[in-house]
Formats: structure tokens, C-alpha cells, sequence
């Protein structure tokens, strides 16, 4: 009968201890999220479509100059200077 008793208290220490925590974090939750600064509610929802025309466009501009570059590898008409040269590394023997 006695251990019934101690077991049932340990048991509602317990429960009162769970449900003490569970309100703090509850309270807390709020301070765990980041605040929204003021750019971010200026801004909205963000617009899937406007984000991938903006990709789509970049890459077209990307493809162009490599378009270009390599038309003017295949003409194979470019200059080369060298500035300056490394010093020759010393022979193994």
C-alpha cells in the first residue's frame, strides 16, 4: 500500500514537471523563430514565375558569351602577349 502511494506521487511530481515544461516551451516557441525584418514583409510572397524568368534570362545571357567565345576560338584569330614568365624550374636529376 505504502509503495502505491510513493509510486503515485513520484508519478504526479512527474506529470506536473511534464506539463510545466510543455507550457515554457509553448511560451518560448515564439523567441525560437526568427523575426521578419521589414524587407521581408515588404516583399511578400515570393513569385516562383518571376524568379525563373529571371534565371532563364541570365542563362540566356550566359549562353550568348559562351556562343561568342567560342566563335572567336574557331576563327582562331587572337593575340597573345606574355607579360611575364615564371622562372624555369631547375632540371630533376
Amino acid at each position: 500500500m505504502r509503495r502505491a502511494k510513493y509510486l503515485n506521487a513520484v508519478l504526479a511530481i512527474n506529470a506536473i514537471a511534464l506539463c510545466l515544461l510543455v507550457v515554457i516551451f509553448a511560451a518560448d516557441r515564439g523567441a525560437l523563430l526568427p523575426a521578419a525584418t521589414a524587407a521581408e514583409l515588404q516583399m511578400g510572397i515570393p513569385d516562383a514565375g518571376a524568379q525563373r524568368y529571371e534565371m532563364i534570362r541570365e542563362l540566356r545571357r550566359i549562353s550568348s558569351g559562351l556562343e561568342d567565345l567560342r566563335k572567336d576560338l574557331e576563327k582562331r584569330d587572337f593575340n597573345v602577349n606574355v607579360i611575364s614568365m615564371p622562372p624555369a624550374p631547375a632540371p630533376v636529376e
